[in-house]
């Protein structure tokens, strides 16, 4: 049984189960190489079924996230007439009808025809593919937490989701038992914590549903006494109301009032402190919310889903709560992992069989030597090229060792945001001058920003404090660090707070990766390297050779790792 998964909003992605196997994933931004593209993903849907090694017509179930139109991130400000009317009725409606979310029933119900309306064009687009499957289309939130919960392998989960919006919902806590959820309460759109901190991004010059990492990155750096004149003022933007397992916004404002308001609010405050204050507020808010709902529910296990999870220093808060033994938060947890998850909700509701939990996110395309070869070709002068062969892992290795910054293109693509070792820039994480060379002339990006550390599975617990010993797999939790950690590996550690958002690599996950690592270690005694994203700042991260060879050169980097290829700048 073949089952595709489709998300058609921001960062839109196409995913494939086979059997009960997520077999592959794909964004179309990594295809037609604009960043977070939102839309239908044709060219994924078709490049996730190759690589299945299906044809269209061997599809046997389709599913689709999200029942209204999603919102892409060119449309942020140009959304849909009825966002706009709800918009202008917000600032007259008395603030209670706001809060409970009583306005939900009628506001679907005037909207059945734009839902209509979405279905029948979606299904013929994916006729017109040749699919010939019936498209059963999934509840925004449902999708983030039943997928969340299906790739957990658990028999129960506790499930909290939450975003900027999804189906004029933000949020919900759920019980999830086998294959069926129940959800226990919803918070609306309206109220939704997500977008408050997309407005403090977008407040702060930053690119909303794009820069809000770098919100959570900046607020380390504020002194404390301005950070906490600022959380003076947002503090009161939310309460939450535990009896009912939701959380309210008193602002008074939503959309892009938020701006003004935090104009007005905000004046004269500095921008570390601003970015500061949105952290504690979103962490003190959701954290709130969720012990309340571990105190109703007593389950220890918890599953996280939506883009609000994928701040990572919340989710080690979350981690470390009382009363939690288990937590699995859903990989590149933002809207593009709904395709994964309509694609496994789509076999689950077919089959009514044994479905298998998340065991990989290196899910997109891997590519020959001949087409690394060819790629090649393009290089140009300057450049010294050998074939290493099964021993470039081992070579590259002791390059970093060495203190070159060396990007590594080897097998299958990793879906989602995470860099994971076969699309990455590598380097030695020993000194910090290293971060500086990186963000001026390789990644080109903000100075404050933190890179991540790869670390060996049998290293953790020298560089990282983890009591509960999460997993870590996907660099998705941000933990504090050790003394050694500081000293061995700082250029991998946030520089404000000394905490890394890691990989912990097992050799299973990615055998040759792993052989990098020993490698680097066996030079320098230090089980970690640097692993950033292969790409410039504002691409998305290079899928094909002819994306790696095109980096590489718009670069300062010392070389390219690709395939059994070794490519050296000549300097």
């Amino acid at each position: 049984m073949i089952s595709l998964g489709i998300h058609d909003g921001h960062t839109a992605t196409a995913a494939v189960v086979v059997d009960g196997r997520l077999v592959s994933a794909v964004s179309e931004e990594r295809l037609n190489r604009k960043k977070e593209w939102g839309g239908f993903p044709e060219r994924a849907i078709s490049e996730a079924l190759r690589l299945a090694g299906a044809s269209p017509e061997d599809v046997g179930a389709v599913g689709v996230a999200t029942l209204f139109p999603p919102i892409t991130s060119a449309e942020f400000e140009l959304a849909h007439p009825g966002k706009r009317l709800f918009l202008a009725a917000t600032r007259v409606t008395p603030r209670p009808w706001l809060y409970n979310g009583a306005w939900l029933p009628a506001a679907r119900l005037l909207s059945r025809g734009v839902v209509k309306r979405r279905k029948r064009e979606l299904a013929s687009r994916i006729r017109d593919m040749g699919i010939s499957a019936p498209p059963v289309f999934y509840e925004h939130h449902l999708a983030h937490g039943l997928g969340a919960h299906l790739f957990s392998g658990r028999e129960e989960s506790l499930v909290l989701t939450a975003d900027g919006s999804g189906d004029m919902l933000s949020a919900t806590v759920a019980i999830a038992r086998g294959r069926n959820l129940t959800r226990l309460s919803a918070v609306s759109n309206y109220n939704s914590i997500g977008e408050f901190y997309t407005r403090v991004t977008q407040h702060l010059g930053m690119k909303p549903l794009s820069h809000e990492y770098k919100v959570m990155g900046l607020a380390p750096y504020a002194p404390e006494d301005l950070g906490k004149m600022a959380y003076e003022v947002l503090r009161g933007y939310f309460e939450v109301l535990s009896e009912s397992l939701v959380f309210i916004n008193k602002s008074g404002v939503w959309k892009r009032d938020y701006l003004k308001k935090l104009r007005k609010d905000l004046a004269g405050i500095r921008f570390d402190a601003v970015a500061f204050a949105a952290q504690r507020v979103l962490e003190e808010v959701i954290l709130s919310w969720a012990r309340s709902a571990l105190k109703k529910t007593r389950i220890p296990s918890l599953a996280l889903a939506g883009g609000v999870f994928m701040n990572v220093k919340l989710n080690n808060l979350i981690l470390e709560t009382d009363g939690v033994d288990d937590l699995f938060i859903m990989p590149s947890a933002g809207d593009e992992s709904l395709a994964l998850a309509a694609a496994m909700m789509a076999f689950v509701e077919a089959e009514k069989r044994a479905h298998r939990p998340l065991e990989t996110l290196y899910l997109g395309p891997e590519f020959t030597d001949e087409e690394i070869r060819k790629a090649l070709e393009g290089l140009g002068r300057g450049f010294s090229v050998s074939r290493e062969g099964d021993g470039i892992h081992e070579r590259l290795g002791r390059l970093l060792a060495q203190g070159k910054i060396i990007a590594r293109f080897f097998g299958r693509m990793e879906f989602g945001a995470r860099a994971l070792g076969n699309r990455s820039i590598l380097a030695d994480p020993r000194e910090r001058g290293v971060v500086d060379r990186i963000n001026r002339a390789i990644k080109m990006r903000d100075f404050w920003m933190p890179f991540a550390p790869t670390v060996l599975y049998e290293r953790r617990h020298d560089y990282l404090i983890n009591p509960k010993d999460h997993p870590a797999s996907y660099m998705m939790v941000a933990f504090p660090t050790t003394p050694l950690a500081r000293k061995e590996i700082p250029a991998a550690l946030h520089p404000a707070d000394g905490t890394a958002r890691p990989q912990v690599l097992r050799k299973e996950q990615n055998p040759t990766y792993y052989r990098v690592l020993k490698a680097f270690e066996a030079e320098t005694g230090v089980g970690a390297v640097l692993n950033t994203s292969f790409n410039l700042h504002g691409d998305p991260i290079v899928c094909s050779p002819r994306d790696a060879v095109d980096t590489f050169l718009r670069s300062d980097l010392d070389g390219l790792a690709i395939g059994e290829w070794l490519v050296l700048r000549e300097r």
